[in-house]
């Protein structure tokens, strides 16, 4: 089933009771639509948020237990409901072993992995590690309302053709100025097995209506 990922950052608009908000929204209308959208909010809303909406932690730690002040750990996200989370997104950045590690600890712990890629050649290095999902997101265009399914088509289909050559278990999903229906059609019709929004949705007037817009390019 393609997704719809909803990356909540740490925008305002996206924490505590407002967060409740927008997860209580994508979760009625994954629910009457019979999309899989998933919430990625700050950590400290995976617990309440998860109550109405799947979601994914926006980073985990490859620590390991014990004595790690400030990790966040697999662990922790999946007892506060996480089903999945975020790897090297370009606002969090993480090292090749350390993206590994994170793959591993998901997959043991019966989780799913979504890791970012900026390039055809990165995704296809990280597809070796086995993760559930590669967004490719060149990070110039994320927060630029421009999508790369629409300014670099290339980049897309590319990605797809080397991830699937080196894991063709490993789906692809566009991120990166994703914005409207029309941003995810083109994105599926490129081969992307999903979508990644952020800013379009978390800081729009009307995220119902943005949402909406956005299931609307999956069908």
């Amino acid at each position: 089933m393609v997704i719809i990922l909803l990356n909540l950052k740490a925008y305002e608009q996206g924490i505590g009771e407002k967060a409740e908000e927008l997860a209580r929204i994508a979760g009625e209308l994954a629910e009457s639509s019979g999309s899989r959208i998933i919430i990625s909010p700050q950590a400290t809303d995976i617990a309440s948020l998860s109550k109405n909406i799947e979601t994914f932690s926006q980073h985990v730690d490859s620590s390991p237990m014990g004595a790690q002040t400030g990790s966040i750990l697999p662990e922790s996200a999946k007892a506060a409901g996480a089903t999945g989370s975020l790897l090297n997104h370009a606002e969090r950045q993480i090292s090749e072993e350390e993206i590994k590690s994170g793959i591993e600890r998901l997959t043991a712990l019966g989780m799913e992995s979504m890791v970012c890629a900026s390039t055809p050649e990165l995704a296809a290095k990280y597809a070796e590690y086995n993760p559930t999902y590669i967004a490719i997101e060149p990070p110039e265009l994320i927060g630029s309302g421009i999508s790369v399914s629409t300014a670099n088509p290339d980049i897309v289909t590319n990605s797809i053709e080397q991830v699937k050559a080196v894991n063709p278990n490993v789906k692809v999903v566009c991120g990166a100025g994703i914005s409207t229906g029309e941003d995810v059609r083109k994105a599926i019709e490129l081969g992307s097995e999903g979508a990644l929004a952020a800013s379009a949705f978390v800081k729009a007037e009307n995220p119902r209506a943005v949402l909406e817009d956005l299931i609307g390019g999956l069908k």
